[in-house]
């Protein structure tokens, strides 16, 4: 078997039926494949076909995606696989590309001889264009402001979660609200935070320190005097928010 060849089956998910290249965009699949660049041209139609289909399921993403439409039509059911219209198309050769020489000229010299590789799914985990959590409502927030972030998270947290696309975890919440802190964006470090309290309660030691130092930089200071004795009641022995609550003790407000 041909490295490529290889590589191929190593990218290939279990195979679930009625995602892509199902139905009639099976059927329309011409049994003589035109046009291949990446993949061997002695590829076998029922081999492509499934590989395609671990492709749609890695990036959470039907035969259209990178497939344009026939000309003349509008449908989705009318595909012309050889066309390379679409720039999507040629972007998936790249990245295919890509996964090849990671593999084979990193991954493979490892010292450790893993036998680990890298596939579509590595990255995207069904996403089209694979961003964290904390990036996503970065990018948001900048463009559109705070109440279109959180609505945001609450969509996809409605959407995706228990899934591998995003991390609901308190922990992307916690570096977002860390860096906006630090950018002095107090006002949006204090509403992730708050909405991190509620949806993953119980947060953990660090989150509560982050909450603590997001109302301190906003200046609501009884806010962050309550989460320091909330840290203090868990743990006496926590000097630093023993500290942190004796200073705002002691500061004219």
């Amino acid at each position: 078997m041909s490295h490529k060849n290889s590589v191929v089956r190593a990218l290939l998910l279990v195979v679930m039926p009625g995602l892509c290249f199902g139905g009639s965009a099976n059927a329309q699949v011409p049994e003589k494949l035109t046009n291949l660049q990446y993949f061997p041209k002695t590829t076998q139609r029922d081999d492509l076909i499934q590989t395609m289909r671990g492709f749609s399921f890695s990036l959470g993403v039907r035969c259209e995606y990178c497939h344009a439409q026939q000309p003349g039509t509008t449908s989705h059911d009318k595909l012309d696989f050889a066309s390379d219209d679409k720039e999507q198309k040629k972007i998936a050769r790249t990245m295919l590309r890509m996964v090849d020489s990671i593999n084979q000229d990193y991954i493979a010299k490892l010292a450790s001889q893993t036998q680990n590789r890298v596939s579509c799914v590595t990255c995207h985990n069904g996403l089209g264009k694979p961003k964290g959590i904390a990036p996503t409502l970065n990018e948001t927030l900048d463009a559109k402001g705070l109440p279109d972030a959180i609505a945001q998270y609450k969509d996809l947290r409605k959407k995706y979660y228990g899934g591998a696309q995003y991390d609901f975890s308190e922990t992307p919440l916690n570096q977002l609200s860390e860096n906006l802190t630090r950018s002095g964006k107090t006002k949006e470090a204090v509403a992730i935070m708050e909405m991190n309290a509620e949806l993953n309660a119980p947060i953990s030691g660090w989150g509560s320190s982050v909450i603590a130092m997001a109302y301190m930089a906003n200046k609501d200071f009884d806010k962050a005097k309550a989460e320091f004795q909330k840290m203090l009641d868990k743990n006496p022995e926590n000097s630093w928010a023993k500290k942190q609550l004796e200073e705002l003790n002691q500061k004219p407000h």
